[in-house]
C-alpha cells in the first residue's frame, strides 16, 4: 500500500511564520521602492536589493557627491579668488583713471606741460572707463578672466612703463601710471599661479 500523496492533502501553515513571509514581501517591495524605514529592514536585505538594482541609490549618489566636495581642491579656489580680486581692482584703476582724464584734463596737461586737448581727454576718458568695466565684469566669473587677462594685462604694463618719465615731473601722474602697471603685473602673477595650479592638480588627480 502507498503512502498518500502529502501534497494532496490540506496541510495547515504556521500563522507565525505566515505574518514573517509576508513582513518579508513588504520589507522587500519597500527597498525596491527606495522607501524603507530606518532601522526596520535587515541590511543583508538591502545589500541583496542594491545589488539588482539598473541604477545607483539616492545614497549611493549623496555619498558619491559628498566624496566628490570633499576631493575639489579649496586652495585652487582661492587662488582663482586672488586672480579674479587682482583683475577687479585693475578694472577700477582704469575707470577711475578714465573719469579724472574727463574732469581734470586740463589740471592734468598743464601739470606736464602738455597742451590741452579737450576731445581727446574726454575720448579717452571714455575709452578708459569702458575697458576698466569690461575688466571689472570680467572678474566676477572665472571663465571671464582670460578676457581680464588678454585686455588689461598689456594696457596695464603700457601704461606703467609710459609713466617713468613722469616720475619727479609730475608725481600724480606717475602714480596713476605705476598703479595700474602694478595692478597689470600681480593680476597677471595671481592668473598664471591659479592657472598652473588647477592644471598640475587636474593631471595628477583626474575625476
Amino acid at each position: 500500500m502507498t503512502s498518500p500523496d502529502p501534497y494532496e492533502a490540506d496541510v495547515a501553515f504556521d500563522p507565525v511564520e505566515v505574518a514573517a513571509a509576508a513582513r518579508l514581501d513588504d520589507d522587500i517591495a519597500a527597498v525596491l521602492a527606495g522607501s524603507p524605514r530606518p532601522g526596520s529592514v535587515d541590511p543583508d536585505l538591502v545589500v541583496l536589493a542594491n545589488a539588482f538594482r539598473r541604477e545607483p541609490s539616492a545614497s549611493t549618489y549623496a555619498a558619491v557627491e559628498r566624496r566628490v566636495a570633499e576631493a575639489r581642491p579649496r586652495d585652487s579656489r582661492w587662488r582663482w579668488s586672488l586672480a579674479q580680486v587682482s583683475a577687479a581692482v585693475l578694472g577700477i584703476v582704469l575707470v577711475v583713471r578714465g573719469v579724472v582724464n574727463m574732469v581734470a584734463g586740463e589740471w592734468i596737461s598743464t601739470s606736464l606741460g602738455e597742451p590741452y586737448n579737450q576731445h581727446a581727454m574726454i575720448d579717452g576718458g571714455l575709452a578708459f572707463i569702458a575697458i576698466g568695466a569690461a575688466i571689472a565684469v570680467a572678474s566676477t566669473r572665472r571663465h571671464w578672466l582670460p578676457v581680464a587677462v588678454v585686455v588689461g594685462v598689456p594696457l596695464g604694463l603700457v601704461m606703467g612703463g609710459r609713466g617713468v618719465h613722469e616720475i619727479g615731473v609730475f608725481a600724480w601722474g606717475a602714480v596713476a601710471h605705476g598703479s595700474a602697471g602694478l595692478a597689470a603685473i600681480v593680476l597677471l602673477v595671481t592668473y598664471l599661479i591659479a592657472w598652473r595650479y588647477s592644471h598640475r592638480r587636474g593631471r595628477e588627480e583626474p575625476v
